[in-house]
């Protein structure tokens, strides 16, 4: 797949201010006490933007990880986390239940459970999606 658009989805931004470490943002929708809400409904659409130095990561799951925040981190630098939902996309045959990682910088990712432990490794290469089973 080339750089570009698939599809759009609407979203907020918002900031995580993480012990040690500089705040975080992200897009995603925004309490008033300024953390994100979990989307409430299924995901319809999703930009991937892939290209000569990025990737996309598409992690399914099973439909009871629906609405657990998954948090992945390049291997090289676990300060740079980012993490989404796991949401279900709902597609003209099934519905699918995955976290989508847009567009992420080369490399390999961590991926982390739950409980913070790595629970896999998951090499994302330039100009292609990439997609792997999250089980915790």
């Amino acid at each position: 797949m080339g750089r570009g658009t698939v599809r759009a989805v609407s979203v907020g931004q918002h900031v995580h201010p993480e012990s040690g470490d500089a705040p975080r943002t992200h897009r995603g929708e925004v309490t008033a006490a300024g953390e994100a809400r979990r989307p409430t409904g299924p995901s319809r659409a999703v930009m991937i933007d892939v290209g000569e130095h990025r990737g996309a990561l598409v992690l399914t799951a099973s439909a009871a990880c629906e609405g657990l925040e998954v948090e992945i981190h390049p291997v090289s630098d676990p300060s740079k986390r980012t993490h989404v939902w796991v949401l279900a996309r709902v597609g003209p045959e099934a519905t699918v239940y995955a976290a989508v990682f847009p567009s992420l910088p080369t490399g390999d990712y961590a991926v982390l459970a739950p409980d913070g432990s790595t629970s896999l490794v998951v090499p994302v290469p330039p100009n292609k999606v990439t997609s792997a089973y999250w089980a915790w």
